[in-house]
């Protein structure tokens, strides 16, 4: 029982954080790339973003860089190839940390640059928040440069006790330069404060309903009540462990299967072992994941199951959990013996 107790208390996390945003991040990946291949390119980027987001990896990023420049946002485009590469320099991919410098490289002299200009007593007001496409913009980038996806940008400008300002700005496609200047803004009056205060406060001298004395003592005094209501949560846990128990190795099969596939997959591009192309390297390392995916969702999987079996059925019934439980242990050689009463 209290292995079944260790083990529900890590099954959940395991399986919810690793195993299933796994799944959730592969699928996301596959139908991103489906979509590049269709040609639908605003899905595509948006399904590799989730995807990244979920479960970070060097192909991800380099198929969202790659998608970002076939979309026509160079910017973003050059910044993924770099950080595609600075993340595979981390773990000693070379080929890829390659790629991702080498595709940086060759969109660099392509990008458009949007400088924001603020006046120096713009800058100077407490509380200002300057935004590009409701995104704040931080001080380090005032009066900059910066590499800007070509398209129309609003910006804002605000500050308590001043009136607000807002412009736009289009970013050229190839090599643009183009800039926009924030004023000094103008004063304007407080806004008038809003006194709601105590308004979801109860009234004066009003309390909440008490439980009668009687009825609280007999509820505390019943030990059938206790001990059904033990029992209940003993199964009840019991349920849920063993549920997630089922849903580790229906995932633990998904990525077996999935294994099976990418391996099929990858012999045509990795003919002996030697992988000709990144799209062969790309499937072998997918199959390797699927491969640990398996093996972790496999073992906690049958775990949990095995645990949520042993609590459900050493739950106690109605009548003896009214009796006083005993448990005793008793050490051998080579064993450990646990009898008593439940």
């Amino acid at each position: 029982m209290a292995v079944a107790l260790a083990t529900s208390g890590f099954v959940s996390p395991v399986l919810g954080q690793t195993v299933s945003d796994k799944a959730a991040a592969e699928g996301l990946f596959d139908q991103g790339r489906a979509a590049m291949q269709e040609g639908d390119f605003n899905k595509a980027c948006g399904l590799l973003e989730r995807s990244q987001h979920i479960d970070p990896a060097v192909g991800t990023l380099l198929y969202l860089a790659e998608c970002y420049e076939k979309s026509g946002r160079t910017a973003s485009a050059w910044a993924t190839f770099r950080e595609a590469a600075d993340a595979a320099t981390a773990v000693k991919d070379a080929q890829r940390a390659r790629t991702g410098r080498e595709r940086a490289q060759r969109l660099e002299p392509l990008l458009s640059r949007l400088t924001i200009q603020v006046a120096p007593e713009t800058q100077q007001l407490t509380g200002l928040v300057i935004q590009q496409r409701d995104k704040q913009l931080q001080p380090a980038l005032f009066n900059v440069p910066v590499p800007t996806d070509p398209g129309e940008y609003t910006i804002t400008a605000t500050a308590p006790g001043y009136e607000p300002w807002k412009g736009t700005v289009t970013v050229p496609e190839k090599a643009g330069r183009v800039s926009i200047s924030v004023p000094q803004l103008k004063k304007g009056s407080e806004p008038d404060a809003v006194a709601a205060a105590g308004a979801a406060l109860p009234p004066a001298g009003s309390t909440a309903p008490e439980k009668p004395a009687e009825t609280q003592g007999a509820a505390l005094n019943s030990p059938t009540s206790a001990a059904e209501s033990q029992a209940d949560s003993q199964r009840t846990m019991g349920l849920i462990v063993g549920a997630a128990g089922v849903v580790g190795v229906g995932v633990g099969t998904y990525f077996g299967l999935r294994t099976f596939s990418k391996n099929s997959d990858a012999e045509d591009h990795c003919p002996n072992g030697q992988c000709r192309d990144q799209e062969g390297m790309d499937l072998t390392a997918e199959a390797n994941n699927a491969a640990t995916a398996a093996n972790i969702a496999f073992g906690v999987g049958l775990a949990a199951l095995a645990g949520g079996v042993v609590l459900y059925l050493t739950a106690p019934s109605p009548h003896s959990a009214a009796q006083t439980n005993t448990l005793k242990a008793r050490v051998g050689p080579g064993s450990i013996t646990l009898g008593g009463t439940f």
